[in-house]
């Protein structure tokens, strides 16, 4: 009895599972690559949505509008000296 034939089968058996298991690694990638893509554009739409409501939040009318409102702010009137108290500034308006 020749042992070739055997060698033979027992190789191209052994291809072909690696050709499986190399199939299989590719998809498993592709899921992995798909899945990162996904976050990926969820985390995009969340820093485009964060800085809309950033920018609306940061608008000079409402700014001005809170300054008003909540820290009871005034305008300044033409005249009017203010008084920065970091450096002792005063600028007169």
């Amino acid at each position: 009895m020749s042992i070739k034939p055997f060698i033979s089968v027992v190789l191209v058996i052994l291809t072909l599972f690696s050709l499986v298991f190399m199939k299989m690694d590719i998809r498993r990638l592709s899921y992995s690559v798909l899945q990162l893509a996904q976050k990926e554009k969820l985390m995009k739409d969340r820093y485009r949505y964060r800085s809309l409501k950033l920018a609306q939040v940061m608008r000079t009318e409402r700014i001005k509008s809170y300054a008003q409102t909540y820290l009871a702010l005034n305008e300044a009137q033409r005249g009017q000296i203010i008084h920065m108290t970091g450096d002792r500034i005063a600028l007169k308006q």
